[in-house]
């Protein structure tokens, strides 16, 4: 007898086996999008967050032996059609199919499978260029990234929750305590961090908030077309916030990606002082974000170290501590 291919499950997303199955994938699409899939399509799991959500490829066949399309779909534990009307909304602000900084084009969202549809962007992922090239190369991802960023700051629609200041120190707190529980030298450092970044809390003047992509990373950015077009993925965790928020995210994502990669936090201050400086030269927002960034980085590097912490990983213990080492020395 055949075998049957077994689909695997999650509970906590519970329309995770139709979409994770080729054939109800397949007349899913035909009956709600109309599409030809008598061709069949092919499903590919790029990464899964159990009980959160789930990112395939879908590689729909074309008719005539044609080159077919390509998709990204993701579906979630909950409703999230708001993902994909905050796309078309980035989008129809300049950041099309024809324009130099984009995002990927929606396609559809299908409230009965919780699924986001969007077409795949084809591509060398920024964090790759930076793990992998030379210098050269290295600088020209971090400025092109940083280039993007200033543009979606200046013009992208505001739209989702509201991060201020008092919600970051809560949840710096969270993270304080967790850490804390870890025992030395992870309670000592995590306490003195607390209370310097409830000091320069303080002294923190308002801010326009502008449209915040909230997890803005070499990971999220892709130069397509030959580098001509840079383009920014995964909009799950848009936001409205301090523009300082996301350029720090990329800022500590790049010590992490030189610990990670080279053992060492510093190994990508280059491209590092590159992107900041692009950001700050491209006059976007108004406002001098230089004097918000220590708060903005300590509080991610908490962030971090808590999530180091929580996962365990190889040398969990050497990363958190560099972490709150960063943190604290960037607030010293």
């Amino acid at each position: 007898m055949p075998k049957v291919m077994e689909i695997p499950s999650d509970p906590g997303i519970p329309t995770i086996a139709a979409v994770l199955d080729p054939a109800e994938l397949a007349l899913r699409l035909s009956v709600l999008l109309g599409w030809d899939t008598s061709q069949g399509l092919r499903i590919r799991v790029l990464r899964w967050k159990k009980a959160n959500r789930c990112t395939v490829e879908i590689a729909l066949g074309a008719a005539g032996g044609g080159a077919g399309r390509e998709l990204i779909g993701k579906v979630y534990a909950e409703d999230r059609s708001d993902v994909y009307r905050v796309m078309k909304e980035i989008r129809q602000a300049g950041f099309g199919a024809e324009d130099e900084f984009a995002v990927p084009q929606p396609v559809a969202f299908l409230p009965s499978l919780r699924l986001l549809l969007y077409e795949k962007v084809s591509g060398d992922k920024v964090r790759g260029m930076i793990v992998q090239s030379d210098a050269a190369d290295r600088a020209r991802a971090a400025e092109q990234s940083a280039r993007w960023l200033a543009r979606f700051h200046a013009r992208a629609p505001r739209s989702g929750p509201v991060i201020q200041v008092h919600d970051q120190l809560m949840s710096s707190e969270r993270a304080c305590r967790d850490v804390t529980a870890l025992g030395e030298p992870f309670a000592d450092k995590a306490g003195r961090l607390l209370e310097r970044l409830s000091t320069t809390a303080r002294g923190l003047g308002p801010i326009e908030p502008c449209a915040g992509h909230g997890m803005y990373t070499p990971g999220q950015v892709l130069l397509a077309d030959g580098g001509r077009r840079t383009v920014t993925i995964d909009w799950d965790t848009y936001q409205v916030a301090d523009p300082s928020h996301d350029v720090a995210r990329f800022l500590v994502s790049l010590k992490r990606l030189g610990l990670k990669c080279f053992g060492s936090a510093h190994a990508l201050d280059a491209a590092a002082e590159v992107f900041l400086k692009t950001y700050v030269a491209a006059g976007a927002p108004a406002a001098d974000i230089t004097a918000r960034l220590p708060f903005q980085e300590a509080a991610i590097y908490l962030e971090r170290a808590q999530r180091d912490s929580e996962k365990q990983k190889q040398g969990w213990r050497e990363g958190a501590e560099t972490m709150l080492n960063e943190a604290l020395a960037v607030l010293r």
